[in-house]
C-alpha cells in the first residue's frame, strides 16, 4: 500500500553540460534544403509572375539602395514643390488604348510610373513608404533642435497675413472667385444701362408733353380741365 501511495521519481536529465550537435548531419540537411531550392527555382522559371511578385520586382528595381546607387538611406524631408491637384478639374480628355500612361485619366506619379485615379489616393501614394523609399528617404524624420524651432518661430511671426482682397474663404479656388466677381460686375453694368434708358425715355416723356403743352391754347385747356398742366399760372 505505502509502495503505491510514494511519489514517482523523475527520470535523470543531464543538464551539466553544454549540449553537442551533429555538425555532419546538419551539413546534409542544409545540402539537401538548398538542393531541393534550387530545383524549385528551376520549374518556376517556366511559371509566370503573379502580380504580387511583379509589384515586388518592380519596387526593388525602383530602390536606388537595392540598386547600389546609395548605401544608406536619408531621413525623411519636405517637399520642395507644390503638390499640383486642381490644374485638370473640369476639363474633358479622351483616353483610348494607345494613351500613354502619363496622359491618362488621373494623377501621374513619374517616379513610381503609375496612375491614381482620385486625389486622396494620390496624396496617400506620396506619402507612403514605398514611393519614398523610391526617392532614397526612410520614413524617420529628424529631431528638430531648440534653436531650430525658435527660428521657425520667428518666420512665421515674420510672415506677413494676405490682404484681404487676396483672401478666398472656405478654401475656393482663387480662379472661381475672380469669375464670380466678374459675373457680378457685369450684372451692375446690365443693371446701370436699364436704369439709365428708364431715365431717359421718362425724360423724353416729360418734355414731348411740356411741349404740346406750350403749342396748346390756354383757353381752350381751361375748358377742358387742363388750365394748370402746362403753367403754375391760375
Amino acid at each position: 500500500m505505502s509502495k503505491l501511495l510514494a511519489p514517482k521519481r523523475a527520470a535523470g536529465v543531464d543538464n551539466t553540460a553544454r549540449r553537442t550537435w551533429d555538425r555532419e548531419e546538419y551539413r546534409l540537411k542544409a545540402e539537401e534544403k538548398e538542393k531541393a531550392a534550387k530545383a524549385k527555382d528551376g520549374d518556376d522559371e517556366d511559371r509566370e509572375e503573379t502580380a504580387a511578385e511583379i509589384r515586388r520586382r518592380k519596387r526593388l528595381e525602383r530602390d536606388p539602395l537595392h540598386q547600389g546607387m546609395i548605401v544608406e538611406r536619408s531621413l525623411l524631408r519636405q517637399r520642395d514643390y507644390q503638390v499640383d491637384l486642381t490644374s485638370r478639374l473640369g476639363k474633358t480628355q479622351v483616353v483610348g488604348f494607345n494613351t500613354p500612361l502619363n496622359q491618362q485619366a488621373g494623377w501621374f506619379c513619374n517616379v513610381c510610373n503609375c496612375v491614381l485615379r482620385d486625389s486622396q489616393s494620390y496624396l496617400d501614394h506620396i506619402n507612403g513608404k514605398w514611393h519614398n523609399r523610391a526617392l532614397g528617404m526612410s520614413m524617420r524624420v529628424e529631431k528638430s533642435s531648440l534653436e531650430q524651432v525658435k527660428n521657425k518661430f520667428d518666420e512665421l511671426k515674420s510672415r506677413k497675413s494676405p490682404p484681404p482682397e487676396d483672401y478666398v474663404p472656405d478654401g475656393f479656388d482663387a480662379a472661381a472667385s475672380a469669375e464670380a466677381k466678374e459675373r457680378e460686375e457685369k450684372r451692375e453694368k446690365k443693371r446701370r444701362k436699364a436704369a439709365e434708358a428708364a431715365a431717359g425715355g421718362a425724360g423724353s416723356g416729360n418734355s414731348a408733353g411740356e411741349a404740346e403743352g406750350g403749342d396748346a391754347d390756354p383757353d381752350m385747356m381751361a375748358l377742358m380741365g387742363f388750365g394748370g398742366f402746362g403753367t403754375s399760372k391760375k
